[in-house]
């Protein structure tokens, strides 16, 4: 397929008239804007912070994040085209949810554009409009695909199928608030959402489904060292996975049997090591639980470490898409 740079998109120039397609910003200001397949889940409306966004409409969604000065350097990958610096915008909208509310589980692709803005620009509803037009001159002529691999992502605007969008305007307060103390997260709970948003994206397609549970293991020892570095700081020596169950525990009120790290050990073990202690497995038995039991207390706990406390208890059904939202850690 054709690839578009900035001069394939002459015809566009009246699509906007602060923001400008371009590869090299030489560390000028600007955006990228990253297509969200219909494959994932997404609030109704639109949410626009100070430096990121989620823009929702019937036709498309995408996100919209400001580059960080240093872009070129948020790390590198060959095989992981998601950056750093999206992760907080992903995982505000991820951990954002209280006990029985529907999930919310974007599915970014890899089909982005890069725009360049002065230096006083700001995201606000302007910036937002003109991205989305920008994005929809891109998509609808198939500019930023690679090839037939992602007919399965292209959006209403693209001739693709709707989006599932889950009611959950009264969530952006809430959004808001995780989205500000994730602008300062650390590298481990980075990686802890980013393979967050990787399980739920690789739990969409059956042929992957032992990936999404192995994503979700690496998520939980993110949240495991997360919780062992807080203990070290308290003066605790060498803590235990035990230790680390107990101080989620003495936050929550309730004793767990044993620790929480524990509960999907074997299955880690059996997965993860073809020939292992619990005897070797040409295709080890996971089930479907076992995905949405760790889905929901990953999310629980992350919730936890990055506001300081749970979330709250809903009234109504306990289920949604045909699946139980499991009691809380319990």
């Amino acid at each position: 397929m054709e690839k578009a740079g900035p001069a394939s998109f002459a015809v566009f120039d009246k699509v906007g008239l602060r923001l400008r397609p371009s590869r090299d910003f030489r560390q000028q200001h600007g955006y990228r804007l990253r297509l969200m397949s219909p494959l994932g889940t997404y609030p109704d409306v639109t949410f626009l912070g100070p430096n990121a966004a989620l823009v929702v409409t019937p036709d498309i969604c995408f996100s919209m994040v400001s580059l960080p000065s240093d872009w070129k350097y948020d790390d590198f990958s060959e095989v992981d085209p998601l950056p750093p610096s999206e992760i907080p915008l992903l995982g505000a909208l991820m951990l954002a949810v209280d006990e029985g509310e529907q999930y919310i589980t974007p599915y970014p692709t890899h089909q982005a554009i890069d725009l360049r803005a002065t230096p006083s620009h700001q995201l606000d509803a302007a910036a937002v409009d003109e991205g989305g037009r920008w994005m929809r001159a891109y998509v609808k002529r198939h500019k930023l695909e690679i090839d037939f691999r992602d007919l399965i992502h292209r959006p209403p605007v693209a001739g693709g199928v709707q989006y599932d969008l889950i009611e959950s305007g009264h969530r952006n307060l809430h959004v808001s608030k995780i989205l500000d103390l994730l602008q300062s997260a650390d590298q481990v709970t980075l990686r802890g959402l980013s393979s967050l948003v990787k399980a739920n994206m690789a739990w969409e397609h059956g042929e992957f489904r032992e990936a999404a549970c192995v994503s979700l293991w690496i998520s939980l020892d993110a949240i495991h060292s997360l919780i062992r570095a807080r203990l070290i700081r308290e003066g605790k020596t060498n803590p235990t996975s035990q230790d680390a169950s107990n101080y989620i525990a003495s936050h929550y009120g309730i004793n767990f049997e044993d620790s929480i790290f524990e509960d999907d050990y074997e299955n880690r073990i059996r997965v993860i090591h073809p020939d292992n202690k619990f005897g070797a497995e040409a295709r080890p038995q996971l089930l479907a639980d076992d995905f949405y039991e760790l889905r929901h207390r990953v999310i629980e706990l992350f919730h936890f470490l990055v506001t300081g406390g749970p979330t709250h208890p809903m009234s109504g059904s306990d289920e949604w898409h045909g699946h139980a939202i499991h009691l809380r850690m319990v």
